[in-house]
């Protein structure tokens, strides 16, 4: 369980490229003490750290001990997304930042119970703040303070909202999922919960996360739904949303929907594992044939 983490510093747009880059031609630039990485990466000593907390977090890089050193390296997503998408541009690869940041109990604990716990689709703070803190109690036996419930509130918003005009060009340095429009503020000045319009989310990353949350080949659709971290609760789908990307995927012959005696079921065809299955979506967006 981590709570602030993140030094109040949501991910900035470039910034996942840059710790990647820099850890291809430096593998301890987050550990080495003869080297600065305020100044090789350009930003200040507490978002030094929370770019570290959050390229381990998403899973892009990998910190691994050689000896007496502490390495940092790209992980396979890593590498995968800097062959396909070095600069983090395509939408995709937001949807699958998101996926691996909402499904990180451990690492991001406020994302994982805001998405797969949480279940007031219509919030303000003092709501989010409350409910959360029980879980931390319930759950972890932790009793967090007021103020750092409330720094994770600010960088969960921050994360998916965009703050609109600012006069200062940090401000205006949002994090590259505010662009999956999953919370937006109402005209009330709460916040909800919003449901991804129809092909926003590629079929494909929608197959890779199914893959990646069941070992079985059959999978109730109800599950697809309702259980944590799979697509229903990370990508805020209803059941006709869902049902649409289930049909998308059916015709391009990846899985099968079943509808027997009132039990929806999906058979996957062709199962392969997450990282497999993100090749390919990153191949089918590039236009490379499938083999």
């Amino acid at each position: 369980m981590k709570i602030r983490a993140h030094e109040t510093f949501c991910i900035r747009k470039g910034w996942l490229h840059k710790g990647i880059k820099n850890i291809y031609s430096n593998p301890r630039l987050f550990t080495n003490k003869d080297i600065n990485p305020c100044d090789i990466l350009g930003i200040g000593t507490n978002m030094v750290k929370s770019l570290r907390y959050w390229m381990n977090t998403v899973g892009v890089m990998d910190e691994v001990i050689e000896g007496s050193q502490r390495l940092q390296q790209p992980s396979r997503l890593g590498k995968i997304i800097n062959q396909y998408d070095r600069y983090y541009e395509e939408d995709g690869t937001n949807w699958i930042i998101h996926y691996l940041l909402a499904k990180n109990e451990e690492q991001a604990t406020a994302w994982y119970w805001f998405f797969n716990i949480f279940k007031s689709n219509t919030f303000d703070k003092d709501l989010f703040v409350k409910e959360l803190g029980e879980f931390l109690h319930t759950e972890y036996s932790y009793d967090c303070s007021e103020k750092m419930l409330s720094d994770e509130f600010n960088c969960l918003i921050n994360t998916y909202c965009s703050k609109g005009k600012s006069s200062t060009p940090e401000d205006m340095n949002e994090c590259p999922l505010v662009d999956l429009h999953l919370i937006e503020l109402t005209d009330n000045r709460d916040y909800k919960k919003c449901i991804p319009d129809k092909d926003s989310i590629h079929p494909l990353i929608i197959l890779a996360v199914i893959e990646d949350q069941t070992s079985k080949d059959e999978i109730l659709i109800s599950d697809l739904l309702n259980k944590p971290c799979n697509i229903g609760k990370i990508f805020n789908l209803d059941r006709a949303t869902c049902f649409y990307y289930l049909e998308q995927l059916q015709k391009t012959g990846n899985l099968e929907v079943i509808r027997t005696a009132g039990l929806d079921v999906v058979k996957l065809k062709h199962r392969e594992d997450f990282y497999n299955t993100i090749q390919r979506y990153y191949r089918a967006i590039n236009g490379v044939a499938e083999q």
